[in-house]
């Protein structure tokens, strides 16, 4: 293990894990919406997406094992609900266009923030894949702000839909920016470019930025969670959607995959 590890393992671990498991639940939902979205362009956009944060949660998974933990596929099918780590917002289903559209756009918001904190990391093997996929999050932002800024200028019914879309994330989004016990280890790593406070406040400005721009309600401060999936704690939906995810799985558990 390289010598810049020494020490830094365990935290390394602790801020990679919520990460990975944003990605991986993130594009779990997103693939619900196969040939489900309401066009053939955003259905398989949305597809090749959620390939994307797949793929990425994959490098976060890898990332991990190198660094101590069991192999991917073991942290992604033999966990319980309690020790997956993804934001209670991502797991809730959505099966509203608009509140999904909502909800990816602001996520990418701050996706985008959190890669570029993370690129001060001095944890090679975690910056250079960081910013390979960065550069992929950024075409994901793109397409997610032109959707979210069509349904704001379009009709006063997609305006009207975006809005509560917007309402119903909105009240989801505290542990979004929560690191949990990770945040005790960000100054060490060098990473106080991504704490919940710098994180929340750059992220702030973007969107109220962009509220203003397309005359949107002025959004309200951010809620406190009610749930904060960074320590364990999820809802039904969480459960629900590993049992579906790791059926397959579970029904020969000494079997190679």
């Amino acid at each position: 293990m390289d010598n810049l590890l020494q020490g830094a393992a365990h935290g390394l671990m602790a801020v990679i894990k919520p990460i990975a498991d944003d990605e991986w639940i993130l594009g779990h939902r997103g693939s619900e919406w196969l040939a489900l979205a309401p066009d053939l362009e955003g259905d398989m956009a949305l597809s090749s997406i959620s390939q994307d944060n797949l793929g990425h949660a994959q490098f976060y998974y890898e990332l991990l094992h190198s660094l101590g933990l069991p192999s991917a596929d073991e942290q992604v099918y033999l966990r319980t609900a309690a020790e997956w780590t993804n934001a209670h917002l991502l797991e809730v289903p959505n099966h509203d266009w608009a509140g999904t559209i909502a909800l990816r756009y602001l996520y990418q918001v701050f996706d985008d923030i959190r890669h570029q904190g993370l690129l001060a990391s001095p944890y090679q093997p975690l910056t250079d894949g960081v910013r390979k996929i960065r550069r992929e999050a950024q075409y994901h932002l793109q397409h997610f702000q032109t959707g979210f800024e069509m349904l704001a200028i379009g009709t006063d019914e997609s305006r009207q839909r975006l809005i509560e879309g917007v309402n119903q994330v909105w009240e989801m989004l505290g542990d979004l920016f929560s690191w949990g016990p990770a945040e005790a280890f960000l100054p060490d790593l060098g990473l106080q470019g991504v704490s919940e406070k710098v994180v929340k406040t750059a992220w702030m400005d973007r969107i109220e930025a962009q509220f203003r721009h397309l005359g949107l309600p002025e959004p309200a401060a951010i809620p406190q969670p009610a749930l904060n999936g960074r320590l364990g704690q999820h809802s039904e939906a969480l459960a629900d959607l590993l049992d579906e995810m790791t059926e397959v799985r579970r029904i020969g558990l000494s079997a190679p995959w």
